[in-house]
């Protein structure tokens, strides 16, 4: 016997099959001709690599993924939910709780 949530399909999949997904990221890849992602606005083209005070090229850096089963019961349900660590945030707050994965860039991009 199935339940409800078993039959609930993931939101992405329509997206995947109607070619929104595609058109969504083909038209978010354009914003990294001239970056305008972070409130920096260099203006580098990243899709050729190009890295100003951002220190962002194309691909970002990420530092861990894993399924995650922590404080959003509705969220994680029995499968848990995607946690992923992204390196190199480009906001750089004093108060990062996360220092180690998303404030060490230049170490991050060294070993990539």
């Amino acid at each position: 016997m199935s339940t409800e949530s078993e039959n609930i399909e993931a939101s992405y999949l329509q997206l995947l099959r109607t070619g929104e997904l595609s058109r969504r990221v083909a038209s978010l890849e354009a914003l990294l001709e001239r970056c305008t992602v972070c409130p920096r606005d260099c203006l580098n083209n990243r899709l050729k690599d190009e890295v100003a005070a951002c220190y962002s090229g194309r691909l970002p850096i990420v530092s861990s993924y894993t399924a995650h089963f922590g404080e959003e019961p509705p969220l994680v349900g029995t499968r848990g939910a995607g946690n992923i660590f992204f390196g190199n945030c480009n906001l750089r707050c004093v108060y990062c709780q996360n220092y180690q994965i998303s404030q060490t860039h230049k170490e991050q991009i060294r070993t990539k």
